[in-house]
């Protein structure tokens, strides 16, 4: 499987997270084949599972978890080139042992998961990270901190830094991620880098796999049509916000109203 679309048309409901992680950021490797990525993920699962606690605990198992992907593996937060899209292709951060809270999350997901762990992904304003879904409750934990626990206090000052305090934390905010959404999340990270430094070629390929993940939604095909007004494609452009309004016809006027002037010239 070598594109977003037919790993959508497989598995609509994205539950292999880290080969969809690579496939949505494909357009950026020579070989988009996520298999080599796959096979790491499955020798350290291996390795992992014979080093799993006896008799069992999930604590300690999280901590072997921890230790094994952060220590060991050495992944780790890049806080130096945070901007550097390497950051958010799978293969890369692996390689670089680096990479966004989102990457190394969907790399805790997947890893957890095959462990039989119920991992999920909480999308929290600004920063993102892991739970653990148990009887008892919900374990969250932070990858781009090296796995550090993570409460509704830690989690209110994640979210009051990664906004500079403008948006106020609320519990609800803990809740899971569907992987679709994740990826999505993951893809809307690189085109607003390639929204900021204008590099039109790339951010539509960007806005077109956010059509891909969300082809309901209207929003993406009026990024796409920003994007294709700056590649010059204005034809290509009115398509994509005529989509945009049979989806959202309660963004119609304003829409029509941009429309008009591009018709205008």
């Amino acid at each position: 499987m070598s594109s977003l679309h037919d790993y959508l048309q497989a598995d609509p409901e994205c539950r292999d997270l880290a080969m969809g992680a690579v496939l949505a950021a494909g357009p950026l490797l020579e070989d988009p084949d996520p298999g080599p990525l796959v096979r790491t993920l499955e020798a350290w699962v291996l390795d992992l599972a014979g080093r799993m606690p006896l008799p069992w605990s999930t604590h300690a198992a999280v901590d072997t978890l921890n230790h094994y992907l952060f220590q060991e593996q050495g992944l780790q937060g890049d806080r130096e080139t945070f901007d550097d899209p390497d950051n958010v292709v799978l293969p890369r951060v692996v390689a670089r042992r680096r990479g966004l809270p989102i990457t190394l999350s969907i790399l805790w997901i997947d890893v957890a998961r095959r462990l039989g762990f119920d991992a999920i992904g909480v999308g929290l304003p600004g920063h993102f990270i892991t739970g653990l879904r148990l009887d008892l409750g919900t374990l969250y934990f932070d990858p781009f901190q090296g796995g550090l626990p993570v409460g509704e206090e830690q989690a209110a000052t994640l979210v009051r830094r990664a906004t500079s305090g403008r948006t106020p934390f609320e519990p609800a905010m803990l809740g899971p991620l569907p992987h679709r959404a994740i990826l999505m999340r993951l893809v809307r990270s690189l085109h607003a880098r390639y929204l900021r430094t204008q590099a039109w070629d790339e951010a539509f390929w960007t806005a077109t796999h956010l059509v891909l993940l969300s082809p309901e939604d209207p929003l993406p095909y009026r990024d796409r049509a920003f994007v294709r007004l700056k590649r010059g494609e204005v034809v290509e452009a009115l398509r994509d916000l005529q989509e945009a309004i049979r989806l959202g016809p309660e963004s119609e006027a304003q829409i029509v109203e941009w429309m008009e002037r591009m018709k205008k010239g």
